[in-house]
């Protein structure tokens, strides 16, 4: 990674926060619908993003935190246009491929249908040869995660939270089952 996108990274992660900062209710879909794009995609989102993060016994998944609302917004709100046109060429490649497997749409599938369609589409997304530049499910799985670690349910839930941490200790040893820390 070079200085330029280290820079690029950092004001996203830092607009992700400032965003989840002022939500009244702590999750994405508190944000304001951005224009431009319809429910069904972002419900087709949420569940994408619900499917590469599901929920576990410990913490709600991406889909509980409104992560569909969350992609749409920084996609217009933090990247360039064509990220809009990549991310829509991507559902609509998911979204064909989940019916031409399946003879379904996505949202119809099992959780495990769903993911045998996320990884062949992962896969092909990163050899696809002569496809027009961008890689859309990258860019579905980086803002699932990035949206998903800096909500209040990920940050607290799925990762350990200290608000005032202690001393820096630069290696803590985690112990099998242990979560990542957050702060």
């Amino acid at each position: 990674m070079n200085r330029r996108e280290a820079i690029r990274q950092s004001a996203r992660g830092a607009a992700a926060i400032a965003l989840w900062a002022g939500l009244p209710d702590r999750t994405w879909a508190a944000l304001a619908a951005p224009a431009g794009w319809s429910p069904a995609e972002e419900s087709l989102l949420s569940l994408i993003g619900d499917t590469i993060l599901p929920a576990t016994p410990g913490s709600g998944g991406a889909g509980a935190v409104g992560i569909g609302r969350f992609i749409l917004r920084m996609t217009d709100d933090c990247y360039l246009p064509e990220a809009g046109a990549l991310l829509r060429r991507g559902l609509r490649e998911i979204e064909a491929a989940s019916r031409a497997r399946f003879g379904r749409d996505l949202a119809e599938l099992t959780a495990v249908e769903r993911e045998v369609i996320l990884t062949d589409y992962e896969k092909f997304a990163l050899t696809a040869k002569g496809a027009p530049a961008g890689n859309p499910f990258r860019h579905i799985k980086q803002l699932t995660l990035l949206g998903y670690f800096t909500s209040e349910e990920g940050a607290t839930r799925a990762l350990r939270y200290d608000p005032v941490p202690g001393a820096y200790h630069g290696s803590v040893p985690l112990r099998s089952g242990d979560r990542s820390w957050a702060s």
